[in-house]
């Protein structure tokens, strides 16, 4: 993909690539994770007639790493300027998404799509769908320890290489400034954003995924007043890579039925 840049208000270069023309679908990836890895999603979309446009979020991807702003609050602020996108975000990516709805509402937004991301990571009484165990889990050093698979299984081989490709021509990503962010992200809770949605949003998520259950999307779901929701077989946390076709195939049914 090639990219290009634009200077935010507290002079942070960011990073994104525009494919396709037609109705707008930004696509923001995980905690960690590089843009370029929704390529399976580009290729589908600029082909039904959309563009597709893949965001890098500060620190992520191509885009700089500062040692400030490093908050979901930022990272939605980050999105402003967009005119009535599709909003696709995995995991992280779709809480930066809900940080942005938050904070300046839906007048500008088409639709959103959640991969695999619980709007409420940790568990209480009131909310059984967040990460498992969350409540015996010590998250200041949770990043210094190792961390569940996000897979469900081995992705196709064609996948794991062109991941391969695309984490070797980019700087290791630093989880000690980014540390914060993901702080932020774990504490982090959407449902009353989600409540006060009208525009689509779908929900979509992984039967397997190891960090919570597949039940989120639907609880999710019922949050929204135009929610849906499906469950992606035979796939875990990173839904886009390890089941591509389903995936696509569901993202383009959603964005045609509205």
């Amino acid at each position: 993909m090639d990219f290009h840049f634009f200077t935010t208000d507290d002079q942070v270069k960011l990073a994104y690539s525009v494919q396709g023309t037609g109705i707008p679908i930004v696509f923001l990836a995980g905690y960690g994770a590089p843009g370029e890895l929704w390529f399976s999603q580009v290729q589908a979309c600029v082909k039904a007639g959309f563009q597709a446009i893949v965001f890098d979020r500060r620190s992520h991807g191509n885009s700089e790493n500062p040692a400030f702003g490093q908050s979901m609050q930022r990272h939605g602020q980050d999105l402003l300027g967009l005119v009535k996108p599709i909003l696709v975000g995995q995991s992280m990516g779709a809480s930066a998404v809900f940080s942005y709805l938050k904070q300046y509402g839906e007048e500008n937004v088409s639709s959103v799509i959640d991969v695999d991301q619980t709007p409420k990571i940790l568990n209480d009484d009131n909310w059984k769908h967040g990460m498992y165990n969350s409540e015996k889990i010590d998250f200041e050093n949770y990043l210094n320890q190792k961390h569940p698979s996000p897979f469900y299984k081995r992705v196709p081989v064609n996948v794991f290489f062109r991941m391969l490709m695309i984490n070797r021509k980019l700087s290791k990503f630093d989880f000690v400034s980014t540390k914060p962010l993901f702080l932020d992200h774990i504490h982090s809770d959407w449902r009353q954003t989600l409540e006060k949605l009208t525009i689509p949003i779908l929900f979509l998520a992984g039967a397997h995924s190891p960090m919570w259950p597949a039940s989120h999307a639907e609880a999710a779901a019922k949050l929204c007043s135009n929610g849906k929701y499906y469950i992606v077989e035979k796939a875990g946390h990173a839904v886009n890579l390890e089941q591509s076709k389903a995936s696509n195939q569901e993202i383009l049914r959603f964005i045609r039925s509205i």
